[in-house]
């Protein structure tokens, strides 16, 4: 949450594109006066998606998950940007670098 709400990485529109999909898409998880509340531009972007989301993580996993894919949808870069998502992009430190490995091999004259 932390990272989406921090320094303005989502604008309104996309918020907005998100609030809808989650609306249109699955009115389960977003009802229309919901979605008013969420798409209010009286209240400030930060105010608006930190409400969205701490909304989401109370209704349960599967509704923040729909959050996420509609992320995913609408900004593709972020989504990749998100920090849980870096993690399970690096490597396995326990993954024996082939490359490396035939290198230091023939560093020592094999």
């Amino acid at each position: 949450m932390y990272f989406l709400t921090n320094t303005s990485r989502l604008n309104e529109q996309v918020v907005d594109k998100i609030v809808l999909q989650l609306n249109r898409v699955y009115p389960q998880i977003l009802t229309n006066e919901e979605a008013e509340k969420f798409r209010n531009p009286k209240a400030s972007l930060h105010t608006r998606l930190s409400d969205l989301l701490k909304h989401l993580q109370k209704k349960g996993d599967r509704h923040c998950q729909e959050f996420y894919r509609a992320l995913q949808i609408n900004a593709e870069q972020l989504f990749n940007d998100l920090p849980s998502r870096k993690i399970m992009k690096t490597p396995d430190p326990t993954e024996i670098d082939t490359g490396k490995e035939q290198y230091m091999l023939n560093d020592r004259g094999k």
